[in-house]
């Protein structure tokens, strides 16, 4: 393991012998939770009660239907517990009769990622039109051609040798 790495463990004990042929019944076995937040070479796996015992192994029995109160048993479920809507997830939210299918369609009267990236884009292109134009109305600064600054600079031109005069 990896010096930064952390280590989670299930552990199955029994106090039942087993052989080779012969395995526990779910009765006889019992679940230890172990966790470690970094390497195991450094810091030992410690124990910790689950489901807000005080006890540290918990009957498989309790183990099972306290873990079926909140796991996650299907793809749809998954898909709509981590509101994912692409990929493999998007059969699945897609699917008829899947509990996604009604969450997390565009139903819900907003507006797609990629409209609203269109829409403020014209909104910031329309703002910066307004500031320019406000700026050259109060500056009043005036949009010219390059011919008319050419001609304007040769009748200049034209004008001052006889007024040096």
């Amino acid at each position: 393991m990896a010096d930064y790495a952390s280590a989670m463990v299930f552990e199955l004990v029994t106090n039942v012998s087993v052989s080779a042929s012969s395995y526990p019944s779910a009765d006889q076995i019992s679940v230890r939770f172990l966790f470690v937040n970094g390497s195991a070479a450094y810091n030992p796996l410690t124990e910790y009660p689950l489901f807000g015992q005080s006890a540290t192994e918990v009957p498989w029995n309790t183990f099972v239907s306290s873990m079926n109160k909140f796991a996650i048993g299907d793809q749809a479920s998954w898909c709509s517990a981590c509101g994912n809507t692409t990929g493999t997830c998007a059969t699945a939210s897609s699917s008829p009769g899947s509990p996604t299918s009604s969450t997390t369609g565009s139903s819900n009267g907003g507006v797609s990622k990629d409209v609203a990236g269109v829409i403020g884009a014209m909104v910031t292109l329309a703002v910066l039109l307004g500031l320019a134009t406000l700026v050259m109305l109060l500056c009043d600064l005036r949009i010219v051609s390059k011919k008319r600054l050419v001609g304007a600079s040769r009748d200049r031109e034209t004008v001052s040798p006889a007024l040096k005069d």
